[in-house]
């Protein structure tokens, strides 16, 4: 049988693993995903022969878009 102290003890628990969690998920949407667009967007303007000047200029559209997609839409 659990005690007050084991009880209290595994709700200070909990609550740290949900905001290890939610700050976890926070920087994958918000930095993580975003990046992983833009990266995708580079590479495929490259392989499209379209130049490094047109892939940098993708990247950088498709991450801020997908960022603010992320934290507008996603974010509580």
């Amino acid at each position: 049988m659990a005690t007050a102290d084991e009880t209290a003890q595994r709700t200070a628990d909990a609550e740290e693993h949900r905001k290890i969690y939610q700050g976890i998920m926070k920087a994958s949407a918000e930095i993580g995903v975003p990046f992983c667009m833009g990266l995708a967007m580079f590479f495929t303007q490259l392989v499209m022969a379209n130049g490094l000047g047109v892939a940098c200029l993708s990247f950088i559209v498709v991450y801020v878009l997908a960022w603010w997609v992320a934290k507008t839409f996603f974010s509580h």
